[in-house]
């Protein structure tokens, strides 16, 4: 019974023993695991950081993607290279001095509308586009003036909108002799570039009145249309007969003619209209001319 017992304990130990050395084998691939996953990881975030640099690089630094084309459409007076130089111009240099600004993702479409509105005061752009890798739109239209507007011995163009849009060098009678039709603001206030408007149908008031005189009645202009302000909707203008003629928006343009045909038939003709000094139909239904020699006015039913 004891020979039995022990070797029942002996059986017992080694079976203890291998289940010992069993464990401390079985812990070796678990650690050789470890380390594999660790470095996968590294592997991993090592690769990833060279993909974005790569990708970063192209994206911010590489020449492919630089902007080294400009395409113009619309311009009539200004020439394209013109144009094309001021856009580079705001595209040179470098933000924070890192990043071109010449790149397809940084050019910053605002910057080169501002760019090109201070250069350029007659052009107007409508559009302006990025064409992927390199390549910037430009779509404009130039504004054309409709007439030129004088006030405190400085000019400007004039759009058909009504908009004072840039400067114009010269005289107002420089001007006029050049051709464009001239007002004279006597109220003399200035007038801010870019933001000055004036109304539309005031300008098409004074076109129709300076084209009714000088085409309809032969009454050539002697010097520039004036007015007493810009929101009058009134002008003077002088013409080479020597008297002036003074119109509000008022009467219509037909009807103004009207009553100065018939004037001209029966009391204004030819001869007395040498010492006219001025007719007067910016009040409706009421007529007024003067004569030098009588030195009054005489209302004219």
């Amino acid at each position: 019974m004891a020979f039995f017992s022990k070797k029942t304990k002996n059986r017992i130990q080694q079976k203890s023993w291998q289940g010992r050395r069993t464990g401390a084998y079985a812990s070796v691939p678990k650690k050789e695991k470890k380390r594999e996953r660790k470095f996968s990881r590294v592997l991993f975030w090592l690769l990833l950081l060279g993909f974005l640099g790569i990708c970063g690089y192209i994206l911010f630094f590489s020449p492919y993607l630089e902007v080294d084309a400009v395409s113009i459409e619309g311009n009539q007076d200004i020439s394209k290279r013109e144009i094309a130089d001021q856009v580079a111009k705001s595209i040179e240099g470098k933000y924070f001095n890192l990043f071109p600004k010449n790149n397809f993702f940084f050019v910053n479409k605002e910057n080169i509308n501002v760019a090109l509105k201070s250069k350029f005061d007659q052009l107007e752009v409508a559009s302006i586009e990025k064409k992927f890798p390199g390549t910037i739109s430009v779509l404009i239209s130039e504004r054309k003036p409709e007439l030129v507007w004088c006030s405190g011995g400085v000019c400007y163009f004039v759009d058909r909108g009504g908009l004072a849009y840039g400067g114009a060098a010269g005289t107002d009678e420089e001007l006029r002799g050049s051709g464009f039709l001239t007002v004279v603001d006597d109220s003399a206030v200035p007038v801010d570039m870019g933001k000055t408007k004036i109304n539309p149908d005031y300008i098409g008031f004074i076109e129709a009145a300076s084209s009714m005189l000088r085409d309809d009645l032969r009454l050539d202009p002697a010097e520039s249309v004036h007015t007493s302000g810009i929101a009058s909707g009134e002008i003077s203008v002088k013409n080479r007969e020597g008297w002036t003629v003074k119109l509000g928006s008022e009467f219509s343009i037909e009807d103004a003619k009207k009553v100065m045909q018939t004037l001209f038939e029966k009391e204004l003709n030819e001869e007395v209209r040498k010492n006219l000094d001025y007719l007067d139909l910016r009040i409706k239904n009421k007529i007024y001319y003067k004569i030098k020699q009588a030195e009054e006015n005489k209302p004219a039913e």
